[in-house]
């Protein structure tokens, strides 16, 4: 069995989140923010730099004539779009290496949460939790990684029996005697997240969740995973969306029209899959 204070030891040598992350966030942030700032940030990262055109050049934001220089991609994608791609595109390169996870099929259910739990929050016009909630989404399973690439040879069978049929969190616990909740929030803590986040990610499969963004993150990932199944059990996963106790602390007791909300997530679920690939041609 792993403890939790080996968690946190290995859990250092995790590379650190990439400053491009922080100084986006940072920038898009002040409404002082320029187009020259962003390419001040982006020319200190010559791949995201690429990756920024090709996004700009993609069917999902293409335009009738080819973008040929940043400054034009950063115009034609916007602040929040370069926000949003822009850090997703970095973590993706930092932790795409796996030894026993798909990496592409896990960071495409990544984006797709984060996507969803930042929609989630537009409906609700929650829009002052909107950037917390999409990072925290596409992080929310940065555990899987930690313990794949921290503890290779143990976590090897917990693959195993996730690709059999097991429940992803049945696997862990049983194996490792840890589930990837409570090491993804180690690795929140190691990089200094605001608490919030750290109990998002924490608690994002607890039975009844209190708060609004650990609701809100369980909520947008059981949603994705009816549409994008992560494992084999989640081919059969089923449930009443509004039956969830954290349908409830995200939503509330008024009237929300549920079967709007799971035809609008699908755009964001395309959005996912195609920008997953365009970031994994690094």
């Amino acid at each position: 069995m792993i403890t939790s204070d080996l968690v946190r030891q290995r859990v250092r040598t995790l590379p650190s989140l990439p400053t491009t992350v922080v100084s986006l966030g940072q920038a898009v942030a002040d409404d002082r923010c320029s187009v020259d700032r962003i390419l001040n940030i982006l020319a200190k990262d010559p791949a995201l730099s690429a990756t920024m055109l090709r996004l700009a050049n993609s069917v999902m934001y293409g335009g009738d004539q080819r973008v040929m220089d940043l400054r034009t991609a950063v115009m034609r994608l916007g602040f929040e779009a370069i926000l949003n791609l822009g850090r997703t595109a970095a973590i993706i390169r930092s932790f795409k290496g796996v030894n026993h996870l798909d990496p592409m099929r896990l960071w495409q259910h990544c984006v797709a949460v984060g996507l969803v739990s930042k929609g989630i929050c537009r409906l609700l016009k929650q829009n002052s939790m909107d950037e917390s909630a999409y990072l925290a989404g596409l992080l929310h399973d940065i555990g899987k990684i930690a313990l794949d690439r921290c503890f290779t040879n143990e976590y090897g069978p917990v693959v195993e029996d996730i690709e059999r049929g097991a429940m992803c969190l049945d696997a862990e616990f049983g194996h490792l005697g840890i589930t990837h909740a409570e090491v993804g929030a180690m690795v929140a803590e190691h990089w200094s997240f605001p608490e919030p986040m750290i109990v998002a990610i924490r608690d994002h499969h607890q039975d009844h969740p209190r708060a609004f963004l650990p609701a809100l993150i369980q909520l947008a990932d059981l949603l994705v995973r009816t549409r994008i199944p992560n494992c084999p059990a989640d081919e059969t996963l089923m449930f009443a969306l509004e039956e969830l106790p954290a349908y409830a602390v995200v939503f509330g007791k008024g009237d929300f029209d549920a079967e709007r909300l799971t035809f609008s997530i699908d755009d964001e679920l395309e959005h996912a899959v195609a920008f997953v690939k365009l970031a994994f041609q690094d």
